[in-house]
């Protein structure tokens, strides 16, 4: 299911909380909205579900339009085609996991197979033989699987997931984000995923739509917004970033400790040293600006230090 956004406005008394926003979610791509709390990335997402009503604009489904202000449309949200994962799982605490599951189902009235679609759902999540248990008795990663056994159930075209690992342990964030990858191309379905974690949204999608003051700041695969940010706020958002000035900066691991052909020297003073487990991360000064470098080895406290990046790894900023 292609997904298309024309337009769209949303204001909250009186506040705009989305400014005109145009984009296309590409069919069976796993996109993800990422920003900062409170940039305006769920609310976008519940008017693609139709758990909120945009003020302008049009939304297109595929080839249908759930929701446009000049054509007086409206599709309401169980006609959508879609499902919604949601940020604290929204389990029935009164209900089974498999009265959970098939809850899902009765909802949207796709009650034909419940049973045969209800394993199915469970079985590729991994719980068959956890049906009969309540959401208590079950640990946060399976509670994640519920949750997306529900979400599956009903053969959706596309799932909509708001931040659904963040109340999971490091770990097991981990864990589920390769699981709900996995599982979403092994549907073949579109998934639009919200998140504020830019490693979540980097390792997880095929597209990352960067959003800022409810406007999109930049949309493209995780590669080019590293490598080729458009603006300084997305510089400093995804990775990190040593800025040489306001219109110039390079990403750490592109510095070398040691001279090559083509690369531009610069010295550091070294602030302070942290051991990471697999590097050192060393925290510099260059001018006023603060760096850091990934290292090998520790250095000394307040050592100065020579770095050579290529020019072809220098970023600039217009």
């Amino acid at each position: 299911m292609q997904i298309t956004l024309q337009n769209i406005s949303k204001q909250f008394n009186g506040k705009p909380v989305i400014h005109n926003i145009s984009m296309i979610i590409r069919d069976h791509s796993f996109t993800t909205l990422l920003g900062p709390s409170g940039c305006g990335k769920t609310t976008l997402l519940r008017m693609i579900s139709g758990l909120e009503t945009p003020d302008k604009g049009e939304i297109t489904l595929g080839n249908t339009c759930v929701f446009s202000d000049n054509r007086h449309i409206f599709v309401p949200p169980e006609k959508r085609g879609l499902s919604y994962v949601f940020q604290d799982f929204a389990l029935w605490p009164h209900m089974t996991v498999k009265e959970n599951v098939s809850f899902g189902l009765k909802a949207t009235g796709k009650t034909d197979q419940l049973e045969d679609d209800t394993e199915e759902a469970l079985r590729a999540v991994k719980l068959d033989g956890l049906e009969n248990r309540y959401p208590h008795e079950l640990s946060g990663g399976q509670q994640q699987r519920v949750a997306l056994a529900r979400a599956i159930a009903p053969h959706p075209d596309c799932i909509l997931f708001d931040e659904p690992l963040s109340a999971l342990d490091a770990l097991l964030r981990i864990r589920m984000r390769s699981e709900i990858r996995n599982l979403v191309a092994r549907l073949g379905i579109t998934a639009v995923f919200v998140t504020h974690d830019q490693e979540e949204a980097m390792s997880m999608s095929d597209e990352i739509a960067v959003i800022h003051e409810g406007r999109v700041e930049q949309q493209g695969v995780p590669e080019c917004l590293y490598f080729h940010p458009a603006t300084s706020f997305i510089a400093h958002f995804i990775g990190s970033s040593n800025w040489i000035d306001k219109n110039h900066l390079f990403r750490p691991e592109k510095a070398h400790t040691t001279p090559r052909d083509g690369c531009r020297p610069f010295t550091a003073r070294v602030d302070a040293v942290r051991f990471l487990g697999h590097c050192y991360e060393l925290s510099l000064t260059h001018g006023n600006e603060k760096w850091i470098y990934w290292s090998p080895r520790p250095i000394t406290q307040n050592t100065l230090m020579s770095l050579y990046v290529s020019d072809k790894d220098i970023i600039t900023i217009k």
